[in-house]
């Protein structure tokens, strides 16, 4: 049994909240960076 009697109702919570939140939209996604040119890393 865990020390913390409201270690089991936190981690419901936790479950619940990460269950009932909607998947980030396609749109905010971070794109990856375009290659810069070489002359400019060289900097």
């Amino acid at each position: 049994m865990p020390t913390d009697p409201y270690a089991v109702l936190r981690a419901l919570l936790r479950a619940e909240a990460v269950r009932s939140t909607p998947p980030p939209a396609p749109q905010t996604k971070r794109q990856p960076r375009p290659e810069q040119p070489q002359a400019k890393r060289d900097r």
